[in-house]
């Protein structure tokens, strides 16, 4: 009994500087979240890509027109989908991966640089020009689309030709 008490009390002063240093580099990490408004980043490129998937972009990629009876399926379709992958993506689910994710990726001291940064001026003027960057890229991505869409559709109507069966 008495081994293992010993053993115990070996084994968590031996953990106790790693679970400290995880739970140090874990509220850093947070307070780099915090300071970059990340949940505010993801709820917003969530936002983003349920607007694409409500644009009709499947619709235009096809080519293919739909009834309005269609149009209100796909639409009710369309927000399950959003629904779906919203909750599946969202901060709250997301987040503790993230923590471990940043935690496992930088050191201890690059936190503390990051954090710094993100407290700057610089760092903050970042942090509130990334919601209108981000509506403007994702602008400019559309437009690429747009531009190869009639490329698209067309690859699109091959490659369904070539799936029928003969």
């Amino acid at each position: 009994m008495k081994r293992i008490l010993i053993a115990i009390a070996a084994l968590s002063v031996a953990a106790s500087p790693s679970f400290a240093d995880d739970a140090s580099k874990a509220a850093k990490v947070e307070e780099f979240f915090k300071l970059s408004k990340m949940d505010d980043t993801l709820r917003q490129a969530l936002a983003l890509s349920a607007n694409q998937i409500k644009s009709g972009m499947l619709q235009q990629m096809t080519g293919v027109k739909l009834s309005p009876e269609q149009e209100k399926s796909m639409g009710e379709f369309q927000d399950k989908v959003t629904t779906l992958v919203s909750g599946a993506l969202s901060w709250e689910k997301m987040k503790p991966a993230y923590v471990k994710l940043y935690a496992d990726t930088y050191t201890e001291p690059q936190l503390d640089d990051i954090v710094a940064f993100y407290k700057s001026p610089t760092g903050q003027a970042m942090v509130a020009g990334n919601s209108s960057m981000m509506t403007k890229a994702s602008a400019i991505a559309q437009k690429q689309l747009a531009e190869v869409m009639p490329e698209l559709q067309k690859m699109i109507r091959d490659f369904v030709e070539q799936s029928k069966p003969k």
